[in-house]
């Protein structure tokens, strides 16, 4: 590690945030540089003094405003993860529905050209999609609205 690289963690070190390889560096550095013994010994003291120290106590408010947003930062991330799901799941079935009704052009009408049966299939494919559309809009007008 760099001399700065050091310096920058010698406040850890003193506070016991480091892990072993860290402190090994900080210590094995700090046995070297006059400078950097000095700042540990600084920071080590003022560990030691604020340590007897109790530690203030949060206002009731600020605890109750971090509580409800962390629960809400949860549930967004929650739905977020929910209509991922809800995509990929909409997506197979169109993509099923896609086959089926290929297949079933196809067989229905065997000397229909493949470019109408791939037409049929996009009629299909919107008459499901329109209304799924619709539904994912509508409910995220209404989510917006309430936030």
């Amino acid at each position: 590690m760099t001399h700065e690289e050091v310096r920058a963690l010698l406040a850890m070190s003193a506070a016991g945030s480091l892990d072993a390889a860290g402190e090994r560096a900080v210590r094995d550095h700090a046995r070297d540089c006059a400078e950097c013994a000095a700042a540990l010994r600084t920071f080590s003291e003022l560990a030691a003094v604020l340590s007897t120290r109790p530690a203030p106590a949060l206002p009731l408010g600020l605890l109750l405003v971090t509580q409800a947003r962390m629960t809400a930062e949860l549930a967004i991330s929650a739905e977020r993860r929910r209509s991922v799901w809800i995509a990929v799941a909409a997506a197979l079935f169109a993509w099923m529905i896609n086959m089926a009704t290929y297949a079933l052009i196809r067989w229905w009408r065997p000397e229909l050209s493949p470019v109408l049966a791939w037409l049929a299939l996009s009629v299909a494919t919107a008459c499901v999609a329109a209304p799924a559309a619709a539904i994912v809009a509508q409910k995220r007008r209404m989510e917006r609205r309430m936030s």
